[in-house]
């Protein structure tokens, strides 16, 4: 393991133990839910990562799992007694099962009719559960059984968030610097040369999508549970696949800190102009993220990391003076003997 490697390792585990200790200090109830929102949209950023930035695929139906996996963890509890983490188990499962149907259909194609493929896959599953009254309750919508009863829910609520951005997080890393990860930036630089030397595009776009539905579907079970009611037409929500695609590419989509960056930035900004200025905070809200997709296209790991590129081509290198000094010296001992 290299030096580099090994002080990110350490930087990344002793900034989730800090996390991990913020309940200590923070007890308002609002500032946690803010915090929970942070880390379940950067969760919903880091699962989109791995098929929107590594493997260059704009899903934006990653709703899909977030839906399935919240009304599939609801209805297990409630409907056939099952215990609430079980039903979250449950979701995962069911997530997995809709991701390889999903996968399997919607990576033979490319481009835009690919996203237009996942938004359609979306809204199908939306529609389905808006009709399927006698099972899903449909437009009335259902309450969602606790996944942490008692006083300290909030502060629990956080931590399983944290914990479900940091196993996203760590999905990242490996994709950042495995082999595997490799063969999805190849499919994002070029479908047809990867495939040329060996790479099985649709396999590997399939094998990325399981462990983002299941991340995703992690956090569909855990918002649910946090808002206590779901209703199809929230819950399968298009806004929701946006956002989590707009943090990624906010942070700076195909990095593995990214997400969590844009989602920090993101939910910070929502919640600052909702308070300042109330009504207006979506259009401001808006125009934010036109200027952002303008003039950072990289995001704003990709900004720094372009400017600091930059910085490095102007400095001198360390043999750059007596490289010019031993080449003006033949020129001057030249024109002194003429």
């Amino acid at each position: 393991m290299s030096g580099g490697r090994r002080w990110l390792y350490a930087g990344s585990l002793a900034a989730l133990l800090l996390l991990l200790l913020v309940p200590l200090g923070v007890q308002n109830a609002y500032y946690l839910e803010v915090l929970f929102r942070i880390f379940i949209f950067a969760a919903l950023g880091l699962a989109w990562n791995l098929v929107g930035g590594y493997a260059g695929q704009l899903s934006l139906g990653h709703v899909a799992y977030f839906g399935v996996g919240a009304y599939a963890f609801t209805l297990l509890t409630l409907d056939l007694g099952w215990n609430p983490w079980l039903g979250v188990a449950g979701g995962v499962g069911f997530s997995l099962v809709a991701a390889l149907v999903i996968g399997s259909i919607t990576f033979r194609l490319r481009g835009p009719y690919f996203t237009l493929a996942t938004i359609a896959t979306a809204e199908i599953l939306r529609l389905l559960v808006l009709n399927l009254q006698d099972f899903t309750r449909g437009a009335i919508g259902i309450s969602t059984p606790p996944l942490f009863p008692g006083p300290s829910a909030d502060r629990a609520f956080y931590l399983a968030a944290v914990l479900l951005a940091a196993v996203a997080y760590a999905f990242n890393l490996w994709a950042d610097r495995s082999r595997f990860g490799y063969y999805l930036m190849a499919i994002r630089e070029d479908e047809d040369t990867a495939m040329a030397v060996g790479v099985n595009p649709a396999r590997t776009k399939l094998l990325a999508l399981l462990p983002s539905a299941a991340i995703t579907s992690l956090a569909g079970s855990l918002y649910a549970s946090s808002f206590h009611y779901i209703q199809a037409d929230y819950i399968f929500s298009i806004d929701i696949s946006n956002q989590a695609a707009i943090v990624a590419m906010l942070g700076g989509a195909g990095t593995a800190l990214g997400p969590v960056l844009g989602s920090v930035i993101l939910t910070t900004a929502s919640e600052l102009f909702k308070e300042v200025f109330q009504t207006a905070h979506l259009l401001i809200y808006g125009i934010l993220i036109i200027l952002v997709v303008l003039f950072l296209p990289g995001g704003v790991i990709g900004f720094f990391g372009r400017r600091s590129r930059r910085r490095a081509q102007r400095e001198p290198g360390p043999f750059a003076g007596s490289l010019s000094g031993e080449e003006g010296s033949p020129r001057h001992s030249s024109s002194s003997s003429t």
